[in-house]
């Protein structure tokens, strides 16, 4: 297995957190691909996504839901840590016109030797 390393964690990060923001949906559907594996799934609290269908109806209905009216934009939340095929991160709603934010979500990320995403577990909760 390949390990992440620290000069590609950030840039890792940054495609995972621009998925969410993606207004058009063929490149939202290419950033799926180059992150996650063809199996890959992200586990919430509440539901599990496998693959990229699923993916792409879960992601496009979070950005409807959240991000396409203006109201708010995903961003990372602090400086993210990589070590043996793992990554984690957080990743922060926020207004888009700025303030704080209003979704917080911790990111525990397994990626396969391919660098892709094969299990993707998101840890969030509404801030008050």
């Amino acid at each position: 297995m390949t390990s992440t390393h620290p000069q590609d964690t950030g840039e890792f990060v940054d495609r995972y957190v621009a998925v969410w923001n993606e207004r058009d949906t063929q490149a939202r559907r290419r950033l799926i691909e180059a992150l996650w594996s063809a199996e890959g799934v992200e586990f919430t609290e509440e539901n599990e996504y496998q693959g990229y269908a699923a993916l792409e109806t879960r992601i496009a209905a979070a950005h409807n839901e959240f991000v396409e009216k203006g109201r708010f934009l995903f961003r990372l939340g602090n400086d993210p840590a990589a070590h043996h095929d793992t990554v984690t991160f957080n990743v922060d709603m926020t207004p888009a016109a700025g303030g704080k934010p209003e979704w917080s979500g911790v990111i525990f990320a397994a990626l396969g030797g391919d660098g892709l995403i094969e299990r993707d577990y998101q840890f969030g909760r509404f801030v008050s």
